[in-house]
């Protein structure tokens, strides 16, 4: 993309209107041309094979594929596009599958509307960016994952069959 050239823009969300308060807060935007949008995954993709989309903002939760799953398809037909998923999932796992998608910014739907312009106009400019939230959620995520060496070996007996009564007796702990 030139520098005065403005970005062309798909939205892919399925909730007509999430989708309509997005292209409403984007439209006065200085650096967004086209803002387009689809309601699922295979008309992203139909969608993408007639115009070259510079930008595309995507819901992780979409009627007919994962939006996470989407952007590895769509990676493969726009590899110079940029990608945010705007998102209320907040798990775990969905989180690791977000980051590790390549996704160029991450913006939950509960953050400000500041944090999705900022998304915007950093990765148009070739950064990246994890909003507050977003980056809260992770950090919560990181307590959760350390496991002390004792519960790692309850887990692996676990694991092995054993019932509560003989995990008990194996780590000299009263069953209660």
């Amino acid at each position: 993309m030139q520098q005065n050239e403005k970005a062309h823009l798909l939205i892919i969300e399925d909730h007509d209107i999430v989708a309509l308060g997005l292209k409403t807060l984007l439209a006065s935007s200085t650096s967004l041309g086209i803002i387009d949008n689809a309601t699922t995954a295979r008309q992203a993709m139909e969608k993408t094979v007639k115009q070259h989309f510079d930008l595309y903002i995507i819901d992780v939760e979409l009627p007919d594929m994962s939006g996470i799953d989407l952007v590895t398809s769509l990676k493969t037909l726009s590899p110079d596009s940029a990608f945010i998923f705007h998102t209320v999932h907040d798990e775990m796992w969905t989180l690791r599958q977000m980051m590790n998608s390549g996704a160029d910014a991450i913006v939950m739907k509960s953050d400000d509307t500041t944090e999705l312009l900022t998304a915007i106009n950093r990765v148009l400019n070739g950064g990246n960016y994890f909003s507050s939230r977003y980056r809260q959620a992770c950090e919560q995520m990181e307590q959760f994952q350390t496991l002390s060496s004792r519960e790692i070996e309850v887990l692996q007996l676990i694991a092995d069959g054993l019932m509560t009564r003989d995990i008990a007796r194996r780590l000299f702990v009263s069953d209660n």
